[in-house]
C-alpha cells in the first residue's frame, strides 16, 4: 500500500443510537459515497473504542485511488454536495485526511490477513516509529497511514479543535486478546473492529455498495440470484457492480 489514500475518522451523533448509525452509514451514506467517481477501493470499518469513555470514533473509512487525478471526484462530483449534507444526519464530526503518494505504507503482511483487526490512532507528539517497532512481529498485517499531510478542516467545515492526530495504524492480530494486550502497552487510542464492509472494489460498487446490506440479505434469503446479475444491475443502475 503506497498509493493515494483518503482516511475518514467518524464520530456518531450522540442522539443517534449505535444501531442506527451503523445501518445508516452502511446502507444510506455508504451507498451514496460508493457513487463518487474515481474510488478504486472503499472500505467501511465499524469500530468500538477500547476506552469508550474517552475515545470518540465509531467509524473509520479507507479509500484508495489509482492516481491523484482520480481523487478529484471526491471534491468535484455532483454526489459530493449531497454527501456533505447527509453527514449531518448521523455524524457529529468527520475528520477526512487526503493523503498523498507514499503516506500510506504496509509494514508487514497483506490486508486480507485473517485475524482480529484493530486500529490505533496516534496523537501528534507520540513517537510513531517507536510504537511500530514495539509491535515487533506480532501483527499478521500492519499498515501505517501518516495523517500529518492531511487537513481535515477543509472538509465540510469540520471542527478540528482539540486533539490532533499524527498517524493511523491498521493492524490484524491472531485474536482479540493479543490485539488488546498490544493496545494496552501503547500510547495510542485503540479501536476494535465490529463490522467491515467493502463498498467499492476494483473501481466498481460491490453489491453492498450498490444496494446496502439489508437489500443484499433480502435478495439472498429469497434466492433471487438474478437480481445480482450484470444485466439487471446495468438496467436499473446504469453500471456494473464488482463481483
Amino acid at each position: 500500500m503506497g498509493g493515494v489514500t483518503t482516511i475518514a475518522l467518524i464520530e456518531r451523533r450522540p442522539d443517534i443510537s449505535r444501531s442506527l448509525f451503523t445501518r445508516y452509514w452502511r446502507d444510506v451514506h455508504g451507498v451514496m459515497a460508493a457513487r463518487i467517481p474515481g474510488f478504486d477501493c472503499y472500505t467501511q470499518h465499524h469500530v468500538t473504542p477500547l476506552n469508550p469513555a474517552t475515545e470518540p470514533f465509531e467509524g473509520i473509512a479507507i479509500v484508495t485511488y489509482r492516481s491523484e487525478e482520480d481523487r478529484a471526484g471526491l471534491i468535484h462530483s455532483e454526489v459530493t454536495q449531497h454527501i456533505h449534507r447527509d453527514e449531518q444526519n448521523v455524524f457529529r464530526r468527520a475528520l477526512l485526511y487526503n493523503l498523498g503518494e507514499g503516506a500510506s505504507q504496509t509494514v508487514v503482511g497483506n490486508v486480507g490477513a485473517a485475524g482480529h483487526t484493530m486500529f490505533l490512532v496516534v496523537e501528534t507528539g507520540a513517537d510513531v516509529g517507536a510504537i511500530v517497532a514495539s509491535l515487533g512481529e506480532a501483527p499478521l498485517y500492519l499498515a501505517v497511514h501518516d495523517l500529518t499531510g492531511g487537513d481535515p478542516s477543509g472538509w465540510n467545515q469540520t471542527d478540528t479543535s482539540g486533539r490532533v492526530f499524527a498517524s493511523l495504524l491498521h493492524g490484524v492480530w491472531p485474536d482479540r486478546a493479543s490485539a488488546v494486550t498490544a493496545a494496552e502497552k501503547l500510547p495510542a487510542a485503540a479501536y476494535l473492529l465490529n463490522e467491515q464492509h467493502v463498498m467499492v472494489a476494483g473501481g466498481k460498487p460491490t453489491p453492498v455498495g450498490l444496494r446496502g446490506l439489508d437489500a443484499v440479505r433480502t435478495i439472498e434469503e429469497a434466492g433471487a440470484d438474478n437480481q445480482l446479475s450484470d444485466a439487471v444491475v446495468r438496467a436499473v443502475y446504469g453500471l456494473l457492480a464488482a463481483p
